[in-house]
């Protein structure tokens, strides 16, 4: 049995731990209605703005990447649109006339076949290079001083030359000839068109067999038509429209 004063003790005892309980629901309870008063506010307004700043930043982040893809996009038009412009003027051009090929600008080019690979001199003692004429229609006449027929064929084709030389070029060569007398002889019939000196194997290499001869030459520098003799300015005409197609 219990004495009177333990059970005093006990009885404040369980008063005081009640009211400890009652203190701890009350403290809860104001924190609660602080909450729900708008005591959190600040906090959860901070957190809302990262939030914010966060979207605005990808925000702007994409559209600088669409910004740059648009730049990018529009530089590449820009590009491709002078690339067109570039092609659509070197279509535009026209090839360069025969008559305005000048052989001594060019080297002789062993990679090249047919008649594009053989070199020359110039009646003026310059290296050149039947690799000028590639792509143009040739006619080579090999003429010499002491050759009447040569000497008489001579101003018809300068004649043909000035009526479709910018079609097909021609090329004189002195053949078993002295330099001084070639020049002689070109000056003195007039003749224009370029000139050089068969100064080796050209001749043959061409398939003359007599004076004069003359060569038709297609634009990859392949031979045509090999002719030994005379020939008018219809003659050569004729043989230039059955080759070349004038």
């Amino acid at each position: 049995m219990d004495s009177p004063g333990g059970a005093r003790w006990r009885a404040q005892l369980r008063g005081w731990r009640g009211g400890l309980f009652a203190l701890l629901g009350l403290y809860a309870l104001g924190a609660t209605v602080f909450l729900l008063a708008g005591g959190g506010q600040p906090a959860m307004t901070s957190l809302v703005a990262m939030e914010a700043e966060v979207e605005g930043g990808d925000a702007a982040a994409h559209a600088s990447q669409a910004s740059s893809a648009d730049s990018a996009s529009a530089d590449g038009a820009a590009t491709d649109a002078a690339g067109s412009d570039s092609t659509a003027t070197a279509a535009s051009e026209p090839p360069p006339a025969c008559n305005d090929i000048d052989p001594v600008e060019h080297d002789v080019d062993s990679g090249l076949t047919g008649v594009h690979a053989l070199g020359f001199v110039t009646l003026e003692e310059q290296p050149a290079a039947f690799a000028g004429y590639a792509g143009c229609p040739l006619i080579v006449n090999f003429f010499a001083s002491w050759c009447v027929p040569c000497v008489t064929e001579m101003p018809d084709f300068e004649r043909f030359w000035n009526a479709h030389g910018t079609q097909v070029a021609v090329l004189g060569l002195a053949a078993n000839d002295r330099l001084e007398d070639a020049i002689a002889t070109v000056i003195d019939r007039g003749v224009t068109y370029p000139t050089g000196l068969d100064e080796g194997e050209l001749f043959i290499d061409f398939g003359g067999l007599g004076m004069p001869t003359t060569v038709f030459v297609s634009p990859n520098g392949e031979i045509l038509e090999t002719h030994s003799g005379l020939l008018t300015l219809d003659d050569i005409t004729t043989r230039a429209e059955e080759h070349f197609g004038l």
